[in-house]
């Protein structure tokens, strides 16, 4: 749930904050080793005590995800919430993560199995079947086609006719059924002539982040910002203020304008939004340890990754050093713009492509494409880059425009100050609320 460019480090906050802050409130529990009764408390997840271990070392009752790293274990939760738009309790019972009480659960279990069989027999080993290659954001994905004014039938599934299976392997496949033995297209008739179209004569990598550079302002302007801060507001999933015990729940979250900062000390970084009623709530990286307050965790895995991006001054400025395989391979239209297209492959986390737009015309950055990757799969973000201005030397865009599977949103910055003075205090963690107290041992 990369590479270490800016945009979704602190974009990605919008919409898991405002669905967490509803759907557990602040003080949620923490997905962590359960203990049980009368026993320790459980050891926090965060990426010191994950380090190392596989699922099922450091969490209880790990099933289909034996054998990944513990730390990808969230980050996997992370993207079926997405892929299902589903939230925690749809599978798990709140407070007792390792209950397999809730028949939802089980099921999960057997459709991960089901689609990991599927990429390991049918699809060479590679991740080609995932949960929203059926769900598409429904907790139930739809098997029959539902025709324009009616509505999706409601028949159980197969997963709820059928018991769990636990199978990983289909060995009565053919091995010819796999995709890349299939036999190629065959065009009946003469060929078709291939579309006649102007070659375009691209820049290398090099001349294109020269250019970015100097449309910054040029190396010595980058050097001498050592922080930023960012005011505005962010325009994005806004959830209700919270409701006295006892009174009707709050209605859904809905689209709002609220305000918005973001700080910027290399290598550290943090954002933080002020919805209605509610306290900030935050997504930072201390240098180390990447971590949200709400609810109050460390990031691990892919996320881990993605925080990490808080803390770059300049956005896709390092996508070099971050990527292998680097190169421009196409010019692109972004609106009436040119665009050059810069593609290249992460070195950390899970492998995937990321693609970064530069203005032909100007050099400055204009577009960003990445994922969010787990080992079930990945969720896009695309972010645009608008209203460059000029702030003591350097460019800075005042204006970002997030798609995201998460929702759309975007942040004006009204006020943007460079080496402005920002106490080291506010990258580090919030102290979390203490475990719940031990449950006594049964007789």
């Amino acid at each position: 749930m990369n590479t270490k460019r800016f945009v979704r480090g602190w974009t990605g906050i919008a919409a898991p904050l405002a669905l967490a802050t509803v759907a557990l409130g602040l003080n949620a529990t923490r997905l962590a080793a359960q203990a049980p009764a009368g026993g320790p408390p459980p050891m926090p997840a965060t990426a010191a005590n994950l380090a190392g271990k596989t699922a099922e070392q450091f969490y209880k009752k790990i099933d289909a995800l034996k054998g990944i790293p513990a730390a990808e274990v969230h980050p996997a939760m992370e993207y079926i919430t997405t892929a299902l738009g589903v939230g925690c309790g749809y599978c798990h019972v709140p407070g007792k993560f390792d209950s397999d009480d809730k028949h939802e659960k089980n099921v999960a279990r057997s459709m991960m199995k089901m689609t990991m069989a599927l990429n390991n027999t049918v699809f060479d080993a590679k991740r080609e079947i995932t949960c929203y290659t059926c769900h598409r954001g429904a907790a139930k994905a739809a098997s029959t086609l539902a025709l324009a004014g009616d509505k999706v039938p409601t028949e159980p599934s197969a997963a709820e006719i059928f018991p769990a299976l636990a199978v990983m392997t289909y060995s009565s496949i053919e091995p010819d059924m796999s995709p890349s033995k299939a036999p190629a297209t065959v065009m009946a008739g003469p060929a078709r002539p291939a579309k006649a179209e102007a070659p375009v004569t691209l820049p290398s990598v090099d001349d294109v982040f020269s250019k970015y550079e100097e449309a910054l302002g040029g190396k010595a302007a980058i050097a001498k910002v050592t922080s930023l801060v960012h005011k505005g507001m962010a325009e994005m999933l806004v959830p209700a203020p919270p409701v006295p015990q006892g009174a009707p729940p709050p209605p859904p979250p809905a689209m709002g304008s609220v305000a918005a900062e973001l700080d910027v000390k290399s290598p550290k970084g943090v954002v933080s939004v002020i919805f209605p009623g509610r306290g900030p709530q935050m997504m930072g990286f201390d240098g180390t340890i990447g971590w949200t307050n709400a609810p109050n965790r460390e990031e691990t895995g892919g996320e881990l990754l993605i925080v990490k991006e808080l803390g770059e001054t300049v956005p896709a400025l390092e996508f070099r050093k971050q990527h292998t395989n680097v190169k421009v391979d196409a010019m692109e239209k972004i609106g009436d713009r040119d665009v050059y297209r810069v593609v290249g492959t992460r070195k950390e986390g899970i492998t995937t492509l990321d693609r970064i737009y530069f203005d032909a015309q100007t050099g400055l950055l204009a577009r960003t494409y990445t994922t969010m990757q787990s080992v079930l799969g990945g969720f896009p973000e695309e972010m645009t880059y608008e209203d460059y201005r000029d702030v003591s030397g350097l460019k800075v865009p005042f204006t970002m425009r997030v798609v995201s599977a998460e929702g759309n949103r975007t942040y004006e910055w009204s006020q943007v100050d460079a080496n402005a003075p920002v106490d080291d205090s506010k990258f580090t963690r919030p102290e979390p609320p203490p475990p719940p107290p031990a449950r006594p041992a049964a007789d």
